[in-house]
């Protein structure tokens, strides 16, 4: 989670942005069990209810799982959630699963304003999955 320097700061930014608070988790159930796409479209819906989803060139699954994505959430021991700086310019989301010390990228998202919008989309995926 980030470290917040200013609350009236934040404030500010959300408004700018128009975006409000939300309560919707994606479920109290395991990820595991429901599909790929179905946590896709969860996340994006509570990215558009954010006011998030504007702020992103795109944001979708992965090819490495797009071709599974009627599958089940795979199993994991960790959830990552990261933003990360392009070398071609912009930042992107890293939404991924760890298990038996391997990395698979589930979800990948742009933006071209910034790490901190980046670090907010991150967040809220992050909040959303409860990772």
């Amino acid at each position: 989670m980030l470290n917040r320097t200013s609350e009236a700061g934040d404030d500010k930014r959300r408004l700018k942005r128009g975006m409000m608070p939300i309560h919707v988790k994606i479920g109290e159930s395991s990820l595991t069990g429901r599909s790929i796409g179905a946590i896709y479209a969860d996340l994006t819906a509570a990215l558009k209810n954010a006011g998030l989803w504007d702020c992103l060139d795109y944001f979708k699954i992965s090819l490495s799982m797009k071709k599974r994505e009627n599958s089940p959430f795979p199993h994991f021991e960790w959830l990552s959630c990261s933003p990360v700086t392009g070398e071609s310019g912009g930042h992107y989301v890293y939404v991924g699963t760890v298990a038996k010390s391997r990395y698979s990228l589930m979800f990948v998202g742009k933006t071209l304003e910034g790490f901190q919008a980046a670090c907010e989309v991150a967040n809220m995926c992050a909040d959303q999955l409860r990772a």
